[in-house]
């Protein structure tokens, strides 16, 4: 059974070293946030790294030795998991992608090394003393985000706190300090230094707070996107037609606010959100009419944001989904014809929600109101799944193995263009789904074009 916290502290106090809570457990807790939703435990010690993990073993504790070398040990408790920091400053060497960790001696060298005042607060386990050399009480107040000490020393020590800052604006709702937020954009040419998985997973956190929208802006305002998003950098400024109220950047972040989630959704709608629009610039131009255009841009931005959750490493299966909402975001089939709604489900892989959700979303800085039309479409779409899933699910009656002895055809790609076709006759409700003998006669009519197809195709 995994020792409490309790007996951790009193096993660090018997073998003589100090152990003090800090971050953002003393952070959520002096704002008065409730056990539940203050930050997990992160202890900063005087005890070594090796000395640490063999206190917690003792205890019969479980731990996670891997961020030893940054001074830090995981440790699993009975309330959850722990982290325990050896007191330190840390540093980078100009283009290193992580820190170089020397120990400290005190908790007041330590706090000095911290990210902002407001993670900057310690209380000591055994006496309950509260430090806070550098006013992040006050700041938490305020609900401001100020650097400790010179704040570009931090922000060079580790280029990584500019991310967090901006993740904690949309976290937090705290707004950056001018001093900090000025020297945030003198050092944003330090992030390209950072591992990608880092950025990736501030990028997320900052999309999945409170206040995404505010971040965003942030992260704009420090000239933070050419380095980190340039897929996104040419949307500030992109003006759009007299349809829309806002430049790009202005519609993608209101769109991102204004989406609706949930826990399960937040992550993929908000990254739909961002992403919806990102074909927009590189599309832009002037129509017959002299207002700005941007045709195709849903099916360029599907591209783009399949090549930047690459790059981004968000995994493929996430990108892949991604992609297809931002190619599927102009669809706007007829409520009223039944066809055209499965169809329309059918190419969203069960997604229909989270498309729908980002269209209502889309609609909501645009200047007009097309509310009434998502309401339609989504009792379709409800109708469609409560009465008639089996059409949904609809598929070639024939395999690609009966396709090949009923046309004496090698494999190739016409097997899939024919069950495609006899698909979506079984989805649109003109071919049974088990009506193979239909199916044969449509494959026997579809052959032939289908290898003139074929045949035009392999010509030089």
């Amino acid at each position: 059974m995994a020792p409490t916290r309790d007996a951790l502290i009193a096993a660090f106090a018997e073998a003589g070293h100090e152990l003090w809570l800090a971050g953002g457990r003393v952070r959520d807790e002096l704002r008065g946030l409730p056990p539940e939703a203050q930050g997990d435990d992160d202890f900063a010690t005087s005890a070594l790294p090796d000395e640490c993990e063999r206190i917690a073993r003792r205890l019969g504790a479980t731990v996670n030795a891997i961020g030893q070398r940054f001074g830090t040990t995981g440790v699993h408790l009975a309330e959850g998991w722990a982290e325990i920091t050896t007191f330190r400053g840390d540093s980078y060497t100009p283009g290193s992608r992580w820190p170089d960790v020397t120990f400290g001696s005190s908790i007041d060298e330590d706090l000095a090394r911290r990210d902002f005042t407001v993670n900057a607060i310690a209380r000591h386990t055994v006496t309950g003393e509260l430090r806070d050399p550098f006013g992040g009480r006050d700041d938490i107040e305020r609900r401001l985000l100020r650097a400790p000490g010179d704040p570009r020393t931090r922000f060079a020590e580790d280029p990584l706190r500019i991310l967090r800052g901006v993740r904690f604006v949309s976290q937090l709702g705290f707004e950056v300090e001018p001093e900090t937020k000025a020297a945030m954009a003198a050092s944003v040419e330090l992030l390209p230094t950072l591992s990608q998985e880092r950025v990736t997973a501030e990028i997320e956190r900052l999309l999945t707070g409170g206040g995404p929208e505010a971040g965003l802006e942030a992260l704009h305002e420090i000239g933070a996107l050419p380095h980190i998003l340039p897929e996104l950098a040419g949307m500030p400024g992109c003006e759009q037609n007299r349809f829309h109220q806002f430049d790009v950047w202005g519609h993608t972040t209101a769109t991102v606010a204004a989406i609706e989630t949930d826990p399960a959704s937040r992550s993929l709608r908000r990254w739909a959100a961002l992403l919806h629009d990102l074909g927009k610039p590189p599309v832009r131009h002037i129509k017959k009419n002299g207002e700005w255009g941007f045709y195709r841009h849903e099916i360029v931005g599907a591209e783009m944001a399949e090549a930047l959750t690459e790059r981004l490493r968000l995994g493929k299966r996430e990108g892949a989904l991604l992609a297809l909402l931002v190619r599927r975001h102009m669809d706007r089939p007829d409520p009223d014809d039944g066809r055209l709604v499965r169809r329309f489900m059918r190419r969203l892989e069960g997604h229909w929600r989270d498309l729908l959700a980002l269209k209502r979303a889309d609609n909501a800085s645009h200047t007009y109101d097309d509310h009434e039309y998502h309401d339609r479409l989504e009792a379709a779409c409800e109708r469609v799944e409560a009465e008639e899933a089996a059409l949904l699910r609809a598929e070639s009656p024939l395999d690609g193995r009966e396709l090949m002895a009923l046309l004496d055809r090698e494999p190739g790609p016409w097997i899939a263009r024919i069950k495609e076709r006899l698909s979506t006759l079984v989805l649109d409700g003109e071919l049974a789904p088990g009506d193979k003998e239909e199916a044969a006669r449509i494959a026997r009519r579809m052959g032939g074009a289908v290898s003139l197809l074929a045949d035009s195709e392999e010509r030089p």
